[in-house]
């Protein structure tokens, strides 16, 4: 019983500490990274055939519980990791960042040459990255199930694609390419270069390939640009006019 004072109620409060959750272990903080991580990292070395989620509760170090709690099946674990791995900026390219649902930014205005070059520089830090090999094996296995991979492939690569075409079709519009322009050739001949001048390389040559990456980089996307009638002068102009006053 509890008496006028509430002696006993408060007695109990302070053997479960004030404010504690009660029961169970406290909340990992980390345990929706580091799963999708590990799920990135099965995938890439077995294939979805070989991804279980027994074995990346095991390489996890957490319960399977808790996935299931965050993710109904492996599917939907790895559609949301290979999405957390393609952030718009490098920096950013981890399953853990959260970003504020409320926070718009405004981009720079930059040229569609600053804009190739960081886009490929971003595809390139992604397949030299830890989980380079995953994307690597997404590709494949896209093509060999194209129904399983469906939604999977569209998040993680479809989107991606279109928000790139949209932005070289802008810069033809803007006459900073000639309206014959084809954004799709464009991309294709630059995301290909670096996919398989990365492919091909031999593993003990990819340091070799990082040390002349900038350069190898800054070449091909000129190239292409060139080849595609690309004017440089007037693309800074539209620039300048974009940005705003004392930038």
């Amino acid at each position: 019983m509890v008496d006028a004072s509430g002696t006993v109620a408060s007695s109990r409060a302070a053997r479960r500490g004030t404010g504690a959750r009660g029961r169970g272990r406290p909340r990992d903080p980390g345990l929706e990274e580091r799963t999708r991580l590990v799920a990135l990292e099965l995938f890439g070395k077995r294939g979805f055939s070989g991804l279980t989620i027994d074995e990346v509760a095991a390489t996890a170090k957490i319960g399977k519980s808790s996935i299931y709690l965050r993710w109904p099946d492996k599917q939907t674990l790895l559609a949301d990791a290979l999405r957390g791995i393609q952030g718009a900026d490098p920096s950013q390219a981890s399953t853990g960042t959260d970003h504020d649902a409320n926070e718009q930014t405004t981009p720079e205005p930059q040229t569609l040459r600053d804009y190739l070059l960081a886009h490929v520089h971003r595809r390139a830090d992604l397949y030299l990255g830890p989980y380079g090999l995953a994307m690597l094996r997404l590709y494949v296995e896209a093509r060999a199930y194209p129904e399983l991979f469906g939604a999977i492939r569209e998040q993680a690569i479809s989107r991606l694609v279109l928000d790139e075409r949209e932005r070289v079709t802008q810069a033809v519009r803007a006459g900073v390419l000639p309206p014959d322009a084809a954004p799709v050739r464009i991309l294709d001949a630059v995301e290909g270069a670096i996919f398989m001048h990365l492919l091909v390389t031999p593993p003990e040559l990819l340091d070799r390939v990082r040390a002349g990456l900038d350069d190898y980089v800054e070449r091909m996307v000129d190239d292409q640009l060139r080849a595609a009638g690309y004017d440089a002068q007037a693309d800074a102009e539209r620039v300048r006019r974009l940005s705003p006053p004392g930038s």
